[in-house]
């Protein structure tokens, strides 16, 4: 059961994410954006139509980094979801725990072919961390140098920053 954010949070996000339901529902191009990937470089239609069928080890590999990636975002800060309500409404709420977060991420059945399932809202940085389509994730944020420590997790955990 998820709690009812309190004031202090609500501001928190308010402050650190402005115009957020904005760029989670309406436009996705409020913030700027950084890509995060398994791959080191963006790939070409042959490259693309290769990564459609991968070995059950390729798969765990690159579930593994994507995961790790949450974990560490999760240690670091406070993590924020979100989802609708009626009449074009979204809520935020906080994962009660680390498993509760992966299971929504549910990262151990992310495909190429898989876009767009959560957003983590990482107010204190500005941030949002989103899954995106063909094994790529986005970080949409406000100020660059707030999203450093992030981008160092990214490195760390073996993802690629792509240009």
């Amino acid at each position: 059961m998820t709690k009812k954010l309190t004031t202090i949070e609500l501001k928190q996000i308010r402050t650190g994410l402005p115009n957020v339901k904005k760029q989670l529902y309406e436009e996705r191009e409020i913030y700027d954006s950084v890509c995060i990937s398994v791959f080191d470089k963006w790939l070409t239609q042959e490259e693309c139509d290769q990564i459609y069928v991968a070995d059950p080890n390729t798969l765990r590999d690159r579930r593994t980094k994507l995961e790790n990636v949450i974990k560490e975002f999760f240690i670091l800060t406070n993590v924020y979801l979100w989802r609708h309500k009626r009449h074009y409404r979204i809520t935020f709420y906080k994962p009660n725990s680390l498993e509760h977060l992966l299971k929504v991420c549910d990262i151990k059945h992310q495909t190429w072919e898989v876009g767009h399932r959560y957003d983590l809202l990482l107010p204190e940085y500005s941030a949002v961390y989103g899954e995106e389509w063909d094994w790529t994730n986005v970080i949409w944020y406000k100020d660059f140098q707030k999203i450093e420590p992030l981008l160092e997790i990214v490195k760390r955990t073996g993802l690629y920053i792509l240009p």
